[in-house]
């Protein structure tokens, strides 16, 4: 009897101990799957952020190499011989939402028809109250610029460099002056101008005269004075 109590025993133990070992075993190994696969899953996310940083990185370094070389500009505008960076204000505030296809124009009326002597009918309109203008564009920008053009404000231009490269424009005091706030849309595409990647407002004189330009710089950093093209564009209108 005694026997068969102390075997009946040994199998317990011996069956509790083989549990102890599975349960041990199967967590050890639902640790490690779930360890590599963790591993797994952060290396990945490392690689595609690292990635990610090293486009951009690639992207910033390539826009911001590019020097302020006067002596790469193709189309010098009439008889201008130097080209000095200069600043320049605006009339209008511009936005981009996050899609990057939907600008906001934040205007005020009453200083529009001041500096663009429009002679609006300003009845009711209060000093320092902004209204908004919406355009959708079909394809992504890059940036939007405010600058101008020749030697007063009926110069002023808001520019948007898009995605692929082309710039579209509004020539405001002509916009205005045309059809008041329903003018304030894109005129279109600049043409012969492509690969643009950052502008430059500038001084462009010639001996005692000169005026105010952009220049759009190209990938290649060729330099493109936009007062002739866009004055061609806009006289096509």
């Amino acid at each position: 009897m005694e026997n068969k109590k102390s075997k009946t025993g040994l199998h317990v133990f011996v069956g509790i101990l083989l549990g102890i070992i599975i349960c041990v075993c199967v967590v050890f190994a639902t640790y490690s799957l779930g360890y590599l696969t963790f591993n797994q899953v952060e290396e990945t996310e490392k690689t595609e952020t690292n990635n990610e940083e090293n486009n951009e990185t690639e992207e910033d370094i390539s826009d911001n190499s590019l020097d302020f070389d006067t002596s790469k500009i193709v189309n010098s505008n009439g008889n201008a011989d130097t080209y000095t960076l200069a600043n320049y204000g605006h009339t209008i505030n511009i936005s981009l939402d996050e899609t990057r296809k939907v600008v906001t124009l934040s205007y005020n009326r009453k200083v529009l028809s001041d500096t663009y002597t429009l002679n609006w009918d300003l009845t009711g309109v209060e000093d320092y109250v902004y209204e908004n203008k919406q355009l959708t564009f079909e394809k992504e920008i890059k940036d939007i610029y405010f600058g101008g053009i020749g030697q007063d404000a009926t110069g002023d231009i808001i520019l948007f460099l898009m995605s692929d490269g082309t710039v579209e424009y509004i020539p405001v005091y002509q916009a205005l002056l045309s059809n008041g706030i329903e003018g304030l849309t894109s005129y279109g595409v600049l043409p012969n101008i492509t690969d643009v990647v950052k502008f430059y407002m500038v001084n462009a004189s010639a001996g005692m005269s000169g005026s105010v330009s952009i220049l759009a710089q190209t990938k290649d950093g060729t330099l493109y004075d936009l007062a002739p093209i866009i004055n061609d564009a806009s006289n096509n209108q």
